[in-house]
């Protein structure tokens, strides 16, 4: 939560910020990604907060808050094994950008400070799973709560609206520690100051 409520002062802090210099944009994407930790499944979706600044006319640099997913975050754990699980980040990244007529085809290099959440019922195979069991105890859950490192590779395509407003798609990759993995995909508005 403390992770949620980070981002969004961030978000609006550099917004404003942001007004001062026609270099900056930000960004507000949704989409669908799939999260994987050992043996722990989840697709769900997603949604990335960003603040971007045009370091050179081929590169920008973005940093934000990204949401990959959760699932019954903040719930008891039920009794069939379903795990309550959730992965927020924060991020930094370079995208490489190649302009077009229609808008610009970029692809993104990135690192991201992954929070991983995981709580479950004992009998839970996802209890078993060797990363878990590391965690601590907490009555009758198994729970896990740990940041990960991670690397990002991206390609999307930003599509001129308006000379201040852009439709933004992206798919991307995250490989990082402890074998966690995932997928997205995501739609959005840039918005240029």
């Amino acid at each position: 939560m403390k992770t949620h409520f980070f981002a969004v002062v961030l978000f609006l802090v550099s917004t404003v910020i942001a007004h001062a210099d026609e270099a900056f944009y930000t960004v507000v994407s949704v989409g669908y990604s799939q999260n994987e930790l050992e043996n722990i499944e989840l697709d769900s979706a997603s949604y990335k907060f960003a603040l971007g600044y045009e370091l050179s006319s081929s590169w920008y640099l973005e940093a934000g808050f990204q949401s990959l997913g959760e699932d019954n975050a903040g719930k008891v754990p039920d009794l069939n094994g379903e795990p309550n699980t959730e992965y927020s980040a924060l991020f930094l990244s370079f995208l490489g950008k190649a302009q077009g007529k229609y808008g610009e085809l970029f692809y993104r290099l990135g690192a991201l400070s992954i929070d991983t959440t995981l709580e479950s019922m004992p009998t839970s195979d996802a209890c078993n799973a060797p990363l878990v069991n590391t965690a601590r105890p907490l009555g009758d859950l198994c729970a896990f709560d740990e940041t990960i490192l991670a690397g990002q590779i991206g390609l999307g395509f930003d599509f001129y609206i308006h000379h201040s407003t852009i439709f933004r798609t992206e798919i991307e990759w995250v490989k990082g520690e402890q074998g966690y993995s995932a997928a997205a995909i995501y739609t959005g508005i840039r918005l240029n100051f």
